[in-house]
């Protein structure tokens, strides 16, 4: 046991060092990574666009949101929790409703959650649809490469979502 904790000490510290190159944004050497403080509806376009997917900045009764797709499936990307200067805590992505072919069960959707590796949660809404989400904070910043990268998975996510409510 002794032993163990002088390994503890020792590579503790290397480890804690090492954390801030795992987070940095990597694909340029030399460059620092662009840091978004305030992540607007423009942003979550652009990294949409440049990821290959469509992305408008759309407007309904629910307020101000970014549509999009993914192998035919369609959603939506807004920001929540935000001040009087549009500085929001939190992005949410949802898909569009789905009604199940067969009735979803406690396991069928805990395999489901398994295999997408927990990236949406899946909800029954008040109109009997299903609808998939993601939230994830915007608290303290990101970089647009995260931001590109989370919406990519999201939307690869939407398309499993699909296939899952179809069976």
């Amino acid at each position: 046991m002794a032993r163990f904790a002088r390994v503890i000490a020792f590579a503790f510290p290397l480890v804690l060092a090492g954390l801030p190159a795992l987070a940095e944004d990597t694909t340029k050497a030399g460059d620092k990574p662009e840091v978004l403080t305030k992540v607007t509806l423009e942003d979550i376009r652009d990294a949409l666009q440049n990821a290959g997917y469509r992305g408008q900045i759309k407007n309904d009764s629910t307020g101000d949101y970014v549509s999009s797709a993914s192998g035919g499936q369609n959603f939506f990307v807004s920001l929540g929790g935000c001040d009087d200067q549009k500085l929001c805590k939190t992005l949410l992505a949802e898909t569009a409703g789905w009604t199940p072919k067969t009735p979803l069960t406690v396991d069928g959707l805990d395999a489901f959650d398994w295999d997408n590796a927990g990236w949406l949660t899946v909800v029954k809404y008040k109109d009997g649809k299903y609808y998939a989400n993601y939230r994830v904070t915007l608290i303290g910043g990101i970089t647009k490469a995260w931001l590109q990268s989370n919406l990519e998975a999201f939307a690869t996510s939407t398309e499993n979502f699909a296939a899952f409510m179809q069976k």
